[in-house]
């Protein structure tokens, strides 16, 4: 590496790509795989790291959210039969996947450190 470079990358293009990365990948290692290449894109430091994975986690929960809720009154002649009294409560689906946010977001933001540290000395 040369004198001076610097292997910090662009965090809003990391939280981005992580934040789609984490749409397309399913289970905690999907989201830890998201995080990790956040983290890489970020690059610089592992708090770098760290924080793009964690507002990639939730800007990821955010988007799914928004998706369930605009499926919602497509699906809802289909699920209707199903659910009987309690279709009214289908607007609250949405809210699921931004409560787990959280969760995708810690795990994310450790993918993030990991990627930071992958960044740093690969």
């Amino acid at each position: 590496m040369e004198e001076g470079k610097s292997k910090e990358g662009n965090i809003v293009i990391a939280i981005i790509v992580g934040s789609i990365a984490g749409l397309l990948t399913a289970g905690i290692w999907g989201d830890i795989i998201a995080g990790i290449i956040a983290g890489y894109l970020a690059g610089g430091s592992v708090v770098r790291g760290a924080i793009a994975g964690f507002i990639a986690g939730i800007i990821g929960g955010l988007m799914l959210g928004l998706i369930i809720l605009m499926l919602i009154p497509i699906l809802s002649p289909y699920i209707q039969p199903i659910l009987g009294p309690f279709t009214s409560l289908l607007p609250v689906l949405a809210l699921l996947p931004v409560v787990l946010s959280m969760k995708v977001a810690l795990v994310m933001a450790i993918g993030g450190m990991i990627g930071s540290l992958l960044a740093r000395y690969l």
